[in-house]
């Protein structure tokens, strides 16, 4: 699907990219991490084809530079940062549907739904005034209704509240089956259960490349019960984000969650482990 080999880019004296040599396979799932500045978003931007480099790198057998507009057109791409879209939402998602033939503005209104976004009712909203959530599941929208062959995301999740990324990993993990998909993420923890392939950079180098077994817990809903020693404020907001139920006076939460975010949420109340009298988890 990708082939990248003796990869160079520079900015003026700068090597942002050092020999990155790597093979991405059809469906392959791929977590990128590293630092900032490790040379993740620009390996991205030279998949993509905004940049000029050096060395060899093909994207379905062409050039992502020569080939743009067909090679953009079977992938979808979520950024790390919304760009200064200065459209409203229905001329944003009609645009969109117009470019791409793969995708019906039914399907973006779908997916926007799905998410947690009521992209209807906010069709004569400016893209620029949505929240950061929004504009987030918005472009999530835009890049799934297109049904891609690759699916390139840069830091997807950051923006989403609990609600939000529970909804988008279920939609990666039912939606997207056989997709090959590139995600990039500081934190390993926010896409373990996703991928089945590890690619760290640091400093412009690939660093690791390890294969890894998909969880069996990803797609699934998991019940959940905890029993605090005593009522906690903190704990109950954070629990209540999560949209789990408190009963017994405070002392107890019950809620579920989805198995793909099963690090994040063990990740989270880990805090008050000393506090906890009793997790249960099936």
């Amino acid at each position: 699907m990708i082939k990248i080999n003796n990869l160079h880019k520079r900015f003026g004296k700068i090597s942002v990219l050092d020999g990155i040599d790597i093979d991405i396979n059809a469906g392959d799932r791929i977590a990128l991490i590293g630092q900032n500045g490790a040379g993740k978003t620009t390996l991205i931007r030279v998949i993509l084809g905004q940049y000029l480099c050096e060395g060899e790198v093909t994207v379905l057998g062409k050039s992502p530079r020569r080939d743009r507009v067909e090679i953009l057109n079977k992938i979808g791409f979520v950024p790390q940062l919304p760009p200064p879209i200065q459209m409203t939402v229905e001329e944003l998602i009609s645009f969109s549907a117009n470019v791409s033939a793969n995708t019906k503005r039914d399907d973006i209104y779908q997916k926007a739904s799905d998410l947690g976004l009521d992209a209807v009712e906010n069709n004569k909203k400016q893209f620029q005034k949505l929240s950061g959530g929004m504009k987030q599941k918005l472009l999530i929208a835009l890049a799934l209704a297109k049904n891609p062959e690759i699916l390139i995301m840069d830091e997807p999740a950051a923006n989403l509240d609990p609600q939000g990324r529970q909804a988008f990993f279920l939609q990666l993990i039912h939606s997207l089956e056989g997709t090959t998909m590139l995600l990039s993420s500081h934190r390993i923890d926010e896409v373990i259960n996703l991928i089945n392939r590890i690619v760290e950079m640091d400093y412009g180098k690939i660093v690791q490349d390890d294969r890894i077994d998909l969880s069996v817990f990803a797609d699934k809903l998991l019940e959940c019960n905890i029993v605090f020693v005593k009522p906690n404020q903190t704990a109950a907001k954070i629990l209540h984000d999560w949209n789990f139920d408190m009963i017994n006076g405070g002392m107890e939460f019950q809620g579920r969650f989805i198995g793909a975010e099963r690090l994040k949420f063990l990740t989270t109340i880990s805090r008050f482990a000393n506090q906890i009298q009793k997790l249960n988890i099936h």
